[in-house]
């Protein structure tokens, strides 16, 4: 080996949280304070394009160690040191000195401070070229090396002996500083809420009962006949339903940052249900039909009479309790306003309403009553059996009565990052926001029979005796030419 000197001690700065050490700083790097510790090697200026290193030896510092161990590189070393060829122990000193040590008989520098490594090929720093005036050169190595890393007494930095040559050999480091994060401050922040919704719905209930159908005049009464009378309750029924809720929140924010107002649309669930339903016809089991004098007499040829018995049904006043049972709105302290610490506080906000109704409806639709006398025997050309007379129009009562439970929810859950006193976690919080109801009933209404048309049956000789009053009629209660099918 010749008997220049090739300076190789690598020193690589690892701070803590510094990441890979780098040939250049990016722009939001800087320095580590490894770069400017009180030795050559330490400061140089990497303006030159980096010589590439391929083989070593030409140019040694501290000379070639025998054995890639720790051991084996501080026994070298300190043979070298004690030999003290060409002023080599103050070279030593002084780079140890750099690293915070007072020299090589520092204690405190063992075996322990060297660690055998790999440098692998792309290292770029500043390698030892002692032949070359103690110059450091800026170098890139071209394969991969035998190194020993010797760490700082105190710190995290480091530089490398080669153990080809035993020359310097430093990565400069650089550091990212860790982000300024601005300071965080109380500001009020507006919270809405609002949420709407509308259904509308309906159905139909059909029945039927037997009933006795009646005429009556004054205090007279003739007995028609106790038929199935059937009827159709039908109801369409809406709801629309709305919530609404405003706070102001102290939240905070990082700097002068003004947070904009939050507005939340929720969907509303609405629903209602029918609890119970009641249709009558009539009074009782009995149609009562009101019919004049002459009707009367007419109606005395065919039927007898009858007594006409006081109506059983009650007079009492039928009504329908309505129960609100909705919980009562309720309003909760979210952050303290002012405070100089910050917490997460998570808010449940809930609309829930129910209210227990409903709807009484009383009506007296006009139902046609026709008589059907069905003719046996021979018919004539063209004759149909079924023979019908409209025995007129009369006011039947009915009445319809609805309970229903008409209902809307809506909820959402926002976490909210809040001003608080002591900066721990906080409770849970939930608001109670009625949700305002609007419902109706749009349509109640119950037919009578076929489309408010009932039948009666009529014997020959009714049909006979009625038909001389009254006018034949279609089956669909209407007058005139008959096209039955």
């Amino acid at each position: 080996m010749k008997a220049h000197s090739f300076r190789i001690l690598t020193l690589v700065v690892l701070l803590p949280m510094l990441g890979f050490a780098q040939q250049n700083p990016s722009p939001n790097q800087q320095a580590s304070p490894c770069n400017s510790l009180p030795y050559k090697v330490f400061q140089g200026n990497a303006d030159k394009t980096p010589v590439v290193l391929n083989r070593l030896g030409t140019s040694p510092q501290f000379g070639e160690i025998p054995s890639h161990t720790s051991q084996s590189a501080y026994s070298y070393l300190k043979k070298v040191y004690q030999k003290n060829q060409k002023g080599i122990k103050k070279e030593m000193d002084d780079l140890l000195i750099a690293l915070g040590y007072t020299g090589f008989k520092d204690p405190a520098f063992t075996p322990a401070s060297i660690t055998p490594e790999i440098l692998a090929k792309g290292a770029t720093g500043w390698m030892g070229a002692y032949a070359r005036g103690h110059k450091y050169v800026w170098s890139i190595l071209g394969r991969d090396f035998e190194t020993f890393r010797i760490k700082a007494k105190t710190g995290e930095c480091f530089i490398y002996i080669m153990k080809k040559c035993g020359n310097a050999f430093y990565i400069p480091t650089y550091i990212t500083p860790p982000p300024v994060t601005p300071p965080t401050v109380c500001v009020d922040q507006q919270v809405s809420l609002s949420a709407k919704g509308e259904i509308s719905s309906g159905d139909v209930m059909n029945a039927s009962k037997t009933m006795e159908i009646v005429a009556v005049n004054g205090q007279k009464g003739l007995c028609i006949g106790s038929y199935p009378v059937s009827y159709r309750a039908t109801y369409d029924f809406n709801v629309k339903g709305e919530m609404s809720y405003a706070k102001t929140i102290p939240v905070c924010v990082e700097g002068n940052a003004a947070p904009a107002p939050i507005n939340l649309t929720l969907p509303l669930n609405l629903d209602y249900k029918i609890t119970k339903q009641d249709v009558s016809v009539g009074e009782g089991d009995k149609i009562y039909l009101n019919v004049d004098e002459k009707q009367f007499k007419a109606l005395s040829k065919a039927y007898k009479a009858c007594d006409v018995a006081a109506s059983t049904t009650s007079t009492a006043t039928q009504t329908i309790e309505k129960k609100v049972l909705s919980e009562n709105p309720t309003d909760v302290t979210i952050g303290t306003a002012g405070a100089a610490k910050c917490a997460d506080q998570k808010v449940n906000f809930i609309g829930k309403s129910e209210i227990q109704d409903g709807s009484i409806k009383s009506a007296t639709p006009s139902v046609t009553i026709i008589g059907v006398y069905k003719k046996t025997g021979k018919l004539a050309k063209g004759e149909m059996p079924e023979k019908y007379l409209c025995l007129g129009s009369f006011s039947v009562p009915v009445k319809s009565s609805y309970e229903v439970v008409t209902s809307g929810l809506s909820n959402v859950s926002k976490i909210f990052r809040v001003c608080d006193a002591n900066g721990n976690p906080l409770p849970d919080q939930n608001v109670n926001i009625p949700v305002k109801l609007d419902y109706k009933f749009t349509k109640q209404d119950v037919m009578v029979g076929d489309y408010n048309k009932l039948y009666v049956s009529l014997d020959e000789n009714q049909y006979k005796k009625l038909s001389k009053s009254y006018n034949r009629c279609c089956k669909d209660g209407k007058e005139g030419s008959c096209v039955e099918k």
